[in-house]
């Protein structure tokens, strides 16, 4: 009877679940499996969804994007990962990223990603393994790459893209930090006057060379037209084509500079809004930095870049038709 016990013991080790600890972003110890084949991006799906994809784990998402996400904004989720385009929604989308706990129960997920330490500590009552990740600075984008390369398993990879980003900004930065007269941008949500994201705006600005006219405003924030004719940018970054359109249109915004200069841009988009919490942040840097100085950028175009970046990290090839897309949202 002993020997059967200890038999039992010995068979049962061997086929238990290994698991390892981790500590998220938020600071807190989370229990996974060894190895992580299943995920869900309850939170900040089109960003997590972005990292997974630079890692080649793509294949690992379980969910779908929220129905106001599946359009075309943010249709290269489904040229990057087409089974995203099918999958089950556990959430309302953002800011607030709300979990549909009953749909989450229906998919099987080794690990669940969201974006704030209340759902993590929410859905791991509930006895989901849930890792929480959580940006707040520009050096967020390496460290969420090297946690979620611990957790998936590639490490290397992740080292690698590490090595890229910070190669890419050092790249930007001979070539621009020795200016002494820098433009001023302003990336603005046209159709609401709101500002999205100014914190990571003011970074990718910035390192490319150029002033951020809203910085220190918070992400986000409502503004007069009255503040924009005060700041009146050299640059103006939107949301997407349709937006430059109604902006050329639009009398109020006739003697501001950038409109009067031609150069309103929408902000491009990938797998995610390229100035957001995306590994595609470092293009952004370097699509801004072309557009303030053309000429100290034309031996490697923002094109080829865009081209030598997807297929190296995403594993695929884009047409020049997508690359138009991309850059032309």
């Amino acid at each position: 009877m002993r020997f059967l016990f200890i038999w039992f013991l010995a068979i049962a080790s061997v086929f238990a679940v290994q698991t390892k600890t981790i500590v998220d972003m938020t600071g807190r110890s989370v229990e996974i499996p060894l190895k992580v084949d299943k995920v869900v991006t309850a939170g900040g799906t089109p960003a997590v969804n972005a990292f997974l994809f630079a890692l080649g784990c793509a294949d690992t998402i379980q969910n779908g994007m929220n129905g106001y996400m599946s359009g075309k904004n943010w249709k290269f989720q489904a040229v990057f990962a087409p089974k995203i385009a099918t999958q089950k929604v556990v959430s309302n989308g953002g800011p607030s990223w709300d979990v549909n706990t009953e749909a989450l129960s229906t998919l099987p997920s080794d690990v669940v990603f969201v974006v704030n330490k209340i759902s993590a500590d929410n859905l791991t009552k509930k006895g989901f393994p849930t890792v929480a990740l959580y940006w707040n600075s520009p050096e967020s984008i390496k460290e969420t790459m090297t946690l979620l390369g611990t957790i998936m398993g590639k490490e290397e990879r992740a080292k690698e893209y590490n090595r890229y980003y910070d190669e890419t900004l050092t790249q930007i930065a001979k070539r621009v930090s020795h200016v002494k007269t820098k433009p001023k941008a302003l990336y603005l949500r046209y159709t609401n006057l709101t500002l999205p994201m100014v914190s990571t705006a003011t970074w990718v600005i910035e390192k490319a060379g150029g002033i951020n006219v809203a910085k220190g405003v918070p992400d986000h924030a409502r503004i007069n037209m009255e503040q924009i004719l005060v700041w009146n940018p050299d640059y103006l970054f939107v949301w997407n084509s349709d937006e430059i359109t109604a902006l050329y249109q639009d009398p109020r915004f006739a003697q501001i500079n950038a409109v009067k200069n031609k150069r309103v841009y929408a902000v491009p988009m990938g797998a995610h809004v390229w100035t957001h919490y995306t590994p595609e942040q470092p293009l952004a840097l370097l699509w801004a930095a072309e557009i303030f100085y053309p000429e100290r950028f034309k031996e490697y175009p923002i094109r080829k870049r865009i081209y030598d970046f997807y297929e190296h990290f995403y594993h695929y090839k884009l047409s020049e038709e997508e690359i138009s897309q991309i850059l032309h949202p």
